[in-house]
C-alpha cells in the first residue's frame, strides 16, 4: 500500500503554530457571515463566530489581529458583500495577509468561486486563509486535502440550492396563506410573541404612523412632514431598530438616521397599515438561478385582513389621492422648462461635501424671468434636513468647473514643460535591452533551482545506500532548501525590477497621452474627470480641494530630474501649490 506524504497537510495540528516560522507574523482579520435565513439564531449569530474565532487566536502570537469584518444578512451564493470587500481592499494594499473564518460556508457557499477563490486568489495575492471548524489551512494544503475541499465546498454549493429550494417553497406557501415573512417587523408594529408569522400594533410606534397619515392628509408636504419628527426627535425606523438591539448593514449610523423622503414615500403607500400583506415585492431563487430583483407590483403576493389595522380605510385612501395628485403635479411641472439646459453632473461620486462625505447633488434653479437656469452644487443632507444633516455648502457649477480647469491647466502646463525629457525616457525603457534586463540571471536561476531540487530528491536514496551519513543527509537537505529559496527570492527582485520598468515605461507613455489629450482643453467633462481627478471636497464658504490624479509620482520624477539639471539652470516651481490638493475661493 502506498504510503501517506507527511510533507504537506491541510489540517490544523494541536501546534500548528510550531509548523510556520515564528519570524513571520500574519496581520489577521477575523470575517463572519450571517444569511437573512440565519439572523436570530444566537447559536451562530455574527458575535459567537466572532468571539469563537478570537479564542482561536488567543495562543498564536505570530496572528496579530488587525480587523473584524462581519455581513449580516448577506448570502454566501457571491462575494458581493460591503464588508467582505472592505477586508479585500484591504488585502489588495498589503495590510492583511491572513484570514480566519469559522468554517468555509462563512466565507462562500457557491463550488466555483469558493473554489477560485482558494485556488487563484490566496496564492495571488499570497494571503493565507484558516477555516477552523473545517480544519483547513491554505498553509499546508496539499493535493489530497484540495481535493478535500473542493467535496466540501460542492456539499456547500448544493446545500444552498437545497436549501433555496425549500425556502422558496415554504415562503411562497405562507405567504399565500396571509404569513408574514419579513426579518423585522414594518414601523408600527411588532411581531406577535406567539406567532412570530402575525402582526401586532407597537403601542410606541403605531400612534406616530397615524400622525403621519394625518399630516399627509391635511396637505403637508413630505419634507415638512420630515422635519417636524426629526425636530421632535422620534426615530426615524432605522434608528428604532437600532436602539432596540436589530443591527444591519443599513442602520449603522444609529442615531444619525434621520426621516428622509423615501421613508416616508414608502410608509404612507404600505397597505400593511389598513391590515393587508403584500409580499414578494423583490425576489431570488438559487435553485432557479434567478438572481435578487425588485418585483413588478401585479406579480406581489397580496391578502387581506390578515392583521389589525393601525389606520382606517378612509384616511389611507385619502393619502393615496393625495400622493397621486402630487406626482402627476410633479410630472407636469418637470417638463415645464425643458427648453432650457438640464442638469449635468460630470462629477459624479468624486465631488463630496467635506463634512459628512456624501455626493454634492446638482441643483437647477430657473430665473425669474424664466429665461435661464442656474446650477448650484449643494451637500444633499443640508437640503434635505437642514443643520440636524450637515453643514450649509454650497458653490455654483460655473465657479467649480472654472477652478477645477484652471487647477487641470496648471499640471497639464507643468507635464508639458517635461515633455521631451518624459519622452526619451518612455523610449529607453522600452528598449528590448534594458525591459529584459536581469532575463539571463533569471534563467541560471530557475536552472539552478531545478538542479537543486533534482540533487535534494536524491538525498535519501543515497542515505538509504550508505553513501550519506544521516548528520550529511540532514545537513544537505537543509543547504539545499536554503539555496532554493535563495535563488527564488533572486527571481522575484528580478521580476519586480522588470515590472518597474515597465510600469514607469507606461506611466511615461500616459503622460503623453494626457499631455495630446488636454493641453487646450476649454471645459470640464465627465472624461477629464476620470481621467485627471481623484477627488474633490467642498467646504463651507465655497472652498475646495482638489485632489489630481498620478501627481504623487509626477512630483517625485519632477524632483528628479530638476536635481539632474545643471543648478540654477531651472527655477523649481511649488508642486503641491501648482498641482496638488489647490484651495479655491
Amino acid at each position: 500500500m502506498a504510503r501517506v506524504s507527511k510533507k504537506r497537510n491541510a489540517y490544523i495540528r494541536p501546534q500548528s503554530s510550531a509548523n510556520i516560522s515564528n519570524k513571520e507574523l500574519y496581520q489577521t482579520a477575523i470575517y463572519a457571515r450571517l444569511s437573512v435565513e440565519d439572523n436570530g439564531k444566537d447559536s451562530d449569530s455574527l458575535e459567537a463566530q466572532v468571539q469563537y474565532l478570537k479564542s482561536f487566536l488567543e495562543d498564536k502570537p505570530q496572528m496579530e489581529l488587525r480587523g473584524i469584518f462581519t455581513d449580516n444578512g448577506f448570502s454566501g451564493t457571491n462575494y458581493e458583500r460591503p464588508e467582505f470587500q472592505k477586508m479585500m481592499d484591504l488585502v489588495r494594499a498589503g495590510k492583511i495577509n491572513c484570514i480566519i473564518v469559522k468554517d468555509l460556508s462563512r466565507l462562500g457557499r457557491n463550488y466555483i468561486d469558493t473554489g477560485n477563490f482558494l485556488q487563484k486568489i490566496c496564492p495571488l495575492l499570497n494571503l493565507r486563509l484558516i477555516a477552523v471548524n473545517d480544519r483547513y489551512d491554505t498553509a499546508f494544503a496539499g493535493s489530497n486535502e484540495e481535493m478535500s475541499m473542493s467535496v466540501l465546498n460542492i456539499a456547500n454549493d448544493m446545500y444552498a440550492k437545497d436549501i433555496s429550494r425549500k425556502i422558496c417553497s415554504s415562503l411562497q406557501g405562507k405567504m399565500e396563506r396571509g404569513e408574514y415573512i419579513g426579518n423585522y417587523a414594518p414601523y408600527g408594529y411588532e411581531k406577535d410573541p406567539e406567532n412570530k408569522n402575525h402582526l401586532i400594533p407597537d403601542p410606541l410606534t403605531a400612534p406616530v404612523v397615524r400622525r403621519i397619515y394625518e399630516l399627509r392628509a391635511s396637505g403637508m408636504g413630505i419634507m415638512r412632514i420630515a422635519a417636524i419628527l426629526n425636530e421632535a426627535g422620534i426615530p426615524s425606523p432605522g434608528r428604532y431598530r437600532y436602539e432596540r438591539g436589530i443591527i444591519t448593514n443599513n442602520n449603522k449610523k444609529g442615531k444619525e438616521l434621520l426621516w428622509n423622503r423615501h421613508v416616508l414615500m414608502d410608509l404612507l403607500k404600505n397597505v400593511v397599515y389598513i391590515g393587508h400583506l403584500a409580499q414578494a415585492r423583490s425576489r431570488e431563487a438559487l435553485h432557479q438561478g434567478v438572481p435578487f430583483h425588485w418585483t413588478k407590483e401585479e406579480e406581489w403576493v397580496v391578502c387581506k385582513n390578515t392583521h389589525e389595522a393601525v389606520i382606517d380605510k378612509e384616511l389611507y385612501d385619502c393619502v393615496q389621492d393625495i400622493n397621486q395628485r402630487r406626482t402627476a403635479a410633479h410630472k407636469e411641472n418637470s417638463g415645464k422648462y425643458d427648453y432650457l439646459p438640464k442638469a449635468v453632473n460630470p462629477y459624479g461620486k468624486k465631488l463630496v461635501c467635506a463634512d459628512c462625505g456624501s455626493a454634492m447633488k446638482l441643483v437647477r434653479s430657473i430665473s425669474k424671468k424664466k429665461d435661464k437656469a442656474y446650477f448650484t452644487f449643494k451637500c444633499p443632507k443640508y437640503v434635505e434636513h437642514g443643520e440636524r444633516g450637515c453643514r450649509d455648502k454650497a458653490i455654483s457649477q460655473a465657479e467649480l468647473d472654472q477652478a477645477v480647469l484652471n487647477t487641470v491647466k496648471a499640471h497639464i502646463r507643468l507635464l508639458a514643460e517635461h515633455k521631451p525629457v518624459i519622452k526619451r525616457l518612455m523610449e529607453q525603457k522600452k528598449k528590448k535591452g534594458n525591459l529584459r534586463e536581469g532575463e539571463k540571471e533569471i534563467q541560471k536561476a530557475e536552472q539552478e533551482i531545478k538542479r537543486q531540487e533534482t540533487l535534494r530528491n536524491g538525498l535519501y536514496m543515497d542515505f538509504k545506500d550508505g553513501l550519506l551519513t544521516e548528520d550529511e543527509y540532514r545537513y544537505t537537505k537543509q543547504k539545499c532548501g536554503e539555496d532554493i529559496e535563495r535563488l527564488k527570492k533572486q527571481i522575484e527582485e528580478h521580476r519586480n525590477r522588470q515590472k518597474e520598468r515597465e510600469d514607469e515605461a507606461d506611466q511615461y507613455a500616459h503622460w503623453l497621452y494626457l499631455i495630446d489629450c488636454y493641453e487646450h482643453t476649454e471645459e470640464v467633462n465627465s472624461q477629464l474627470v476620470e481621467a485627471l481627478i481623484e477627488e474633490v471636497r467642498v467646504y463651507e464658504g465655497k472652498q475646495i480641494e482638489i485632489k489630481l490624479k498620478y501627481m504623487d509620482s509626477f512630483r517625485e520624477y519632477a524632483a528628479i530630474d530638476t536635481a539632474s539639471r545643471a543648478e540654477g539652470s531651472l527655477v523649481t516651481r511649488d508642486m503641491s501649490e501648482e498641482c496638488g490638493w489647490k484651495e479655491v475661493c
